[in-house]
């Protein structure tokens, strides 16, 4: 095999992004290493910059996308990534992000675990602000020491690793074993990776990776403004759906029905993320109280202001758990 590791980056514009991205890549550049990029539809420069790095790195290929194959938003995300494995030439494949950074050293690191035949390889991250200039979390996972799982261990592994798994960035899994997964089941998800992974367990070992080895550009994703659905709706839908997992196990993760509780809408609604548009598509009509539905409908309409300092005087109480939260909180406020 001419690839030991592809890098399939799914794109859509990036341009100002993906060049610093393919930088961090090709700075530590590794024979058998290949990136695949694929591009659902840019209408920047993507294209421009990525060709300006495959002048000086043959080993990098773009295929982009027209008109008639884009699709919606998440459904878009999760068709790219599984196109860009199946164009892919490597062993192994690290689904990596078009606007976050490998960190030096990461492709060596990774080049010498795949070696020893893991099913899957999780990478730990570090998050950054938008412009890599204020560390946010030094661990996305608050691991000590790199953790081997066998199949038997399926329950921990998942509720060790789900958290760094929302991250697309962190995996690293054999490609056969990619196809050989239902990947169009999770069409539409946001996670198709997560469903490849926790579709059934794998028959052989996994290894998490304390070391961070990516710099998360936190605030940067492009489904910003339907956060709310992704993360009360389709995460905990898509971890309740996998048989693989204990019940026990499923809870750890994420509640059934995250969106019951009150709280968790208050911190929704200070963000702007909660509104009568999300209580209309995701809360109305479903089964419940008549006194919470009545709550859940009257965030959606609290006034913001109302919300803010509040919630800053919790999250200040409670660093350096809620560091992230308070700098969504902040970044929600600029934006207004």
């Amino acid at each position: 095999m001419k690839y030991k590791l592809s890098i399939c980056i799914p794109t859509l514009n990036r341009g100002n992004c993906i060049g610093e991205t393919l930088e961090s890549i090709v700075s530590q550049w590794r024979d058998g290493v290949e990136v695949v990029i694929v591009d659902g539809g840019s209408t920047d420069d993507t294209e421009h910059v990525v060709n300006s790095y495959q002048k000086r790195f043959p080993d990098i290929l773009f295929v982009k996308k027209g008109s008639s194959e884009m699709k919606a938003s998440n459904e878009g995300f999760d068709r790219d990534c599984d196109r860009s494995v199946a164009l892919a030439g490597g062993e192994y494949c690290w689904l990596m992000t078009d606007d976050d950074l490998l960190k030096p050293g990461a492709l060596t690191t990774i080049l010498s675990e795949v070696e020893k035949d893991y099913d899957l390889v999780v990478a730990n991250a570090e998050v950054m602000n938008n412009d890599f200039t204020e560390s946010l979390l030094d661990q996305h996972a608050s691991i000590l020491q790199d953790r081997m799982f066998e199949p038997s261990e399926w329950d921990d592994l998942a509720c060790v690793a789900s958290g760094l798994l929302t991250f697309v960035g962190s995996v690293i899994i054999k490609r056969q074993l990619w196809l050989s997964r239902n990947r169009e089941n999770y069409y539409g998800s946001g996670f198709i990776h997560v469903g490849v992974i926790f579709e059934e367990p794998f028959g052989g070992t996994v290894l998490v990776k304390a070391e961070p080895l990516v710099s998360i550009r936190y605030g940067n994703a492009q489904w910003s403004s339907r956060a709310f659905q992704i993360w009360m709706i389709n995460w905990p839908d898509l971890i309740w759906s996998f048989p693989s997992l204990s019940d026990a196990a499923k809870s750890s993760i994420i509640r059934r029905e995250p969106w019951r509780e009150l709280r968790i809408l208050l911190f929704y609604r200070a963000l702007g993320m909660y509104s009568s548009r999300e209580y209309q598509l995701f809360i109305y009509g479903k089964p419940g109280a008549g006194i919470r539905r009545l709550l859940s409908k009257l965030i959606a309409t609290v006034p913001r202001a109302l919300l803010y300092i509040p919630l800053w005087t919790y999250l200040i109480a409670n660093l350096p758990n809620t560091r992230l939260k308070l700098f969504d909180l902040k970044a929600s406020w600029k934006g207004k």
